[in-house]
């Protein structure tokens, strides 16, 4: 660029080069803040995608649980739970009501055996298959707004802390 070009002008318009170049570097800067939330919308910071999967196991492996760390109010979620025990063993999940209370269960699949509640959290009794393995599959829709933490656990054993926030 020209040495020349840098300067004020007068005419034909009057202009303030400092000032221009101050404009362009904040339009730069926005240009650049667009992107990284379209990137780090597309890797999942407001819905699904890497930053919300999440794949959460108890130190000995007897429990694993998949769902979206992030989601958005109206949406519908899935939670996998995963418990291992010893086979035909009847299986206690226990689903923490604290984090239940941003979400309601739509579907719950299989159909476990009467479902109960027990100190504001909510037993899922389930029966091991031949090999030791009981899954459940729930679908979720978000009617809360902000952070929700609980714990998911298989009684006697650890629990897992899962926290989910769930934007507006």
């Amino acid at each position: 660029m020209a040495e020349d070009e840098l300067r004020n002008r007068q005419g034909p318009v009057e202009e303030d080069i400092a000032l221009q170049r101050k404009r362009w570097r904040f339009e730069r800067a926005g240009f650049i803040g667009l992107w990284v939330v379209v990137a780090l919308a597309l890797a999942g910071l407001f819905s699904t995608g890497p930053l919300s999967d999440v794949e959460a196991r108890t130190a000995d492996g007897r429990l694993v649980v998949h769902y979206q760390r992030f989601s958005r109010n109206g949406a519908q979620d899935n939670l996998v739970i995963e418990a291992h025990g010893h086979p035909d063993e009847m299986l206690a999940i226990s689903l923490s009501g604290r984090w239940l209370e941003g979400m309601s269960i739509e579907a719950l699949n299989p159909q476990p055996s009467p479902l109960r509640s027990e100190n504001h959290d909510l037993l899922i009794p389930m029966r091991a298959d031949a090999n030791g393995l009981a899954v459940v599959y729930l679908t979720l829709r978000c009617d809360g707004v902000g952070l929700y933490q609980g714990a998911v656990a298989l009684k006697g054993a650890q629990a897992i802390t899962a926290a989910k926030f769930i934007y507006p």
